[in-house]
């Protein structure tokens, strides 16, 4: 066996003794191996010490991951504070307030949320700021860009300014907490350290950002009203009204329509057929398919004591937004004076928004309205710089916004201003556009919902409701004597001349915002004979309402169905709402399944191959549930998506002719249905050739399946059961940039129970952010769940332990337990924040 001898690879300019030859080769020999030695151990010493070095650095970062966790025992003073407060933790990190004053606890509640959740404020104010790409840089400023065109920056500013004293004074009081906070931490929180900064001091004005931030999530439908006009341009006015429908049928049943009038207008056969013969000469398939419809919302609903078995109302409400860690919503108790408060908080807010104060309990959905229009400018003279408007032309004006951007140069924004709104940088139809917007006018944003702890009734609240500012919610609100109601809150415009769904031009005063609705003539719904009312994002008025509230109402199949459960239930209890919560049965597939299995039964016989066979085994093994177990769902919903696209593809295509940026998101099942219960030779996709609509049903449902089932890495079948597709991933914000430690900052994968078309609402990014239920005096029987835990640090014993729960749909009381910690806040003076 030959030796190798080589020079070790650590150690630089060491001759080989292979060189030395004649007088002296011994002698210089062990002179080489001598130094060899030496050098060999050195650089064992330099090793060790690296070693060490990185272990120290190691222990450095745990003792500053554990010296950044949240202070829950001891005393700390707080400027502002006019008494103490007393903060007790019980064992799911649930903060009870106790404080002698309103506003003191309002301070306390400040310091709570910073205490807990730092980093996810300083997320949602620097967003909404487009300040984001300040801390990731360059792949963000695309996002900021919008937020400064939009300028929620001054909004808030301005809105402040208008407040009422009472309002401005919460938001002063709770950033005094939250300042408190942060001047006592020696150790900011662990996302601080990992991107190597500081937080800023909160102002009021960061409060009013995160409320403009929900104005974006909820109320912002430009995307829709683009996509609206350009339908209306490249079709005719029948295709645009079929691609907008004014109703759907569950929606006409919850509403106690008669059938016959929820019958559906014909398919504008003619116009398609044009618009398709005309797109199939260009191009046979759209290369850019469109968008999945990215449906949300939330469930809510109350009983009245005819319903409940124990002679009470009571209140279910479980909001869907998009699933992160930490979880959007903080539970807290508060107990000031007479007033026993508890319910959901958002960290950056000062105020309760659903709960429960011993008289009334309320909870919020989403209108899913439309608040927000495009208006198509009238430009004056080739230079830009002019307007048309209905006093004349007018000159645009300007602001210069920056954007800092990490690692790299700043970047100018310049933004048109018009008498209407902000400019976008995009045209629409060859046009600038400006927008007109609730969330941009600071007359429409308050936080006059904070009252809601003191309402003693229905009327009261709704009132209170119909009176408030900021995005416009469904209200829902049961109260100890046994009533319940429903109204809106928020404003809403009052459109003269136009309905809001395309955009149009406002130059001739004949089209324009003429103030918001009043809030006297906002319509309620006050102790129905059903002895409840139900909100799923569903139209909450009838056709006959005078008034545009929204054109993408979300279908009401959920609505639908807790309608039809509730019927025919009685002696409801707490546990009988949460179980209703829980359903994830849905009849909206059955639908699907039964167009599949009914095309491959008619061309089924002896010559039918195995693979049609296996698939009418599988799809007919769908018992009507979305569990993890479940067959055949996955393969249905695959199926309702491929025929969507398989027909709209074609017309869309004809839409981006007109423009080639269009999208569509518009839910549009009910478009869909009119098809494919009319049948139309004339659109069956051109790009196959089919014999008939039953040969497009079994090739879309045969190619569904293969698709499917290689995306989700089976090869049959029965393996294709319902949690292959349901693993919702809930991450952490700066998860992506921190390779492994996705365990340690991210929740476990699992499969979630529920579907879109389910009670239990789940999507590949959302699902229910809290499931409250509650009745108002009865708090102690109040029910509540929600997804990771209360706390934003990983190594708090409060960061994921309320999650196995929640995906197990598990009950857990409403109020806080029995202290586990206790901290005390004291008054002190300005200067004086430190610990003892």
């Amino acid at each position: 066996m030959k030796t190798s001898h080589r020079k070790p690879t650590h150690v630089k300019n060491i001759p080989d003794e292979r060189l030395f030859r004649g007088a002296g080769a011994k002698q210089k020999s062990g002179m080489v191996r001598s130094l060899s030695q030496k050098l060999v151990r050195v650089s064992l010493w330099i090793f060790s010490l690296g070693l060490a070095g990185a272990l120290v650095l190691v222990l450095i970062m745990g003792l500053l991951l554990v010296a950044s966790l949240p202070t829950l025992d001891g005393e700390i003073q707080v400027a502002g504070l006019a008494s103490p407060v007393s903060v007790e933790t019980d064992a799911r990190g649930i903060p009870s307030i106790a404080a002698q004053s309103r506003i003191d606890s309002y301070r306390a509640l400040g310091f709570v949320h910073a205490n807990d959740r730092l980093f996810q404020m300083d997320l949602l104010r620097r967003r909404s700021a487009g300040r984001l790409a300040e801390l990731f840089g360059a792949s963000v400023v695309a996002e900021d860009k919008w937020h400064k065109v939009m300028g929620f920056e001054h909004v808030a500013e301005a809105v402040f300014t208008r407040l009422p004293e009472d309002q401005r004074e919460i938001l002063a009081a709770y950033a005094e907490g939250v300042n408190a906070a942060l001047t006592r931490r020696r150790i900011p929180p662990w996302e601080f350290l990992t991107l190597g900064y500081l937080p800023e001091p909160w102002r009021p004005e960061d409060s009013l950002l995160v409320i403009l931030g929900l104005y974006e999530r909820l109320s912002w439908s430009g995307p829709d009203e683009q996509a609206a006009t350009v339908i209306e341009r490249a079709f005719s006015k029948r295709v645009s009204e079929f691609f907008f429908p004014a109703r759907d049928c569950y929606t006409e049943s919850v509403l106690g329509t008669e059938i016959d009038k929820c019958r559906l207008e014909d398919v504008p056969v003619e116009d398609f057929h044009a618009a398709l013969s005309d797109a199939a000469a260009r191009a046979p398939l759209m290369q850019h398919p469109p968008a999945r419809l990215g449906k949300g919302g939330s469930n809510a609903w109350v009983v009245a004591p005819g319903k409940s078995g124990q002679d009470r109302a009571m209140l279910a409400n479980d909001m869907h937004l998009d699933l992160l860690v930490p979880n959007i919503w903080y539970r807290t108790d508060f107990h000031y004076g007479k007033t026993e408060l508890t319910g959901l908080t958002l960290p950056g807010m000062p105020l309760v928004i659903s709960g429960s104060n011993r008289h009334i309990a309320w909870g919020f959905t989403n209108v899913a309205g439309d608040f927000s229009d495009l208006i198509l400018l009238d430009e004056v003279g080739d230079d830009g710089d002019t307007y048309l408007t209905p006093e004349g032309p007018k000159h645009f004006g300007e602001r210069t916004e920056t954007i800092r951007v990490r690692g790299e140069a700043p970047v100018s924004v310049v933004v048109k201003e018009t008498i209407w709104g902000p400019v976008l940088p995009e045209k629409l139809l060859q046009k600038q556009v400006a927008v007109r917007w609730t969330a941009l006018d600071p007359n429409a944003t308050d936080i006059a919902l904070s009252d809601l702890e003191s309402a003693a009734s229905v009327d009261e609240a709704l009132t209170l409701l119909n009176h408030s500012g900021g995005p416009a919610l469904n209200g829902l609100v049961a109260d100890d004597s046994g009533n319940i109601g429903w109204t809106y809150t928020g404003k809403i415009p009052i459109r003269v001349g136009y309905d809001g769904l395309m955009a149009r031009s406002w130059s001739d005063g004949t089209k324009r915002w003429q103030g918001y609705i009043r809030p006297d003539a906002l319509p309620r719904i006050v102790n129905p004979p059903s002895g409840f009312i139900v909100s799923a994002n569903q139209r909450m008025v009838g056709e006959g309402y005078p008034l545009t509230i929204a054109h993408g109402f979300d279908g009401g199949y959920r609505a639908y169905h807790i309608t039809q459960a509730l019927t025919g239930m009685r002696n409801i209890t707490e546990r009988d709402m949460l179980a209703l919560q829980l359903e994830t049965g849905t009849e909206f597939y059955r639908y699907y399944q039964r167009l599949a299995l009914s095309s491959l039964t008619l061309k089924g016989g002896r010559d039918e191959d195995a693979f049609r066979r296996a698939l009418r085994h599988h799809l007919a093994a769908w018992e009507g549930k979305a569990e993890p177990g479940s067959l055949g769902l996955a393969l249905i919903v695959e199926l309702q998506n491929s025929i969507s696209e398989a027909l709209f593809v074609p017309l869309l295509e004809h839409c981006r002719a007109v423009d080639p940026r269009f999208n569509w998101n518009y839910y549009r099942e009910t478009s869909l249905r009119q098809i494919l219960e009319a049948k139309p030779t004339e659109l069956l996709p051109k790009n196959q050739n089919h014999a008939d609509w039953d040969d497009f049903i079994i090739t879309v449902t045969e190619n569904a399946a293969r698709r499917l089932m290689e995306r989700r890495g089976v090869d049959r079948l029965e393996d294709l059961t319902w949690d292959k597709v349901s693993v919702v991933p809930i991450r952490h914000p700066l998860s992506p940039a921190l390779p492994g430690a996705e365990r340690w900052i991210d929740m476990p994968l699992a499969s979630l129970p529920g579907c879109e078309e389910c009670v239990r609402w789940s999507s590949q990014d959302g699902g229910a952010t809290e499931r409250l239920v509650v009745s108002p005096g009865h708090e102690q029987d109040g029910i509540f769940e929600m997804p990771a835990g209360q706390s934003g640090h990983p190594l708090s014993a409060f960061y994921r332990d309320q999650h196995k729960d929640w995906v197990a749909g598990v009950a857990a009381p409403l109020l806080a337990g029995p202290a586990k910690h206790r901290l005390e806040l004291k008054p002190a003076h300005p200067s004086q924040t430190h610990d003892r």
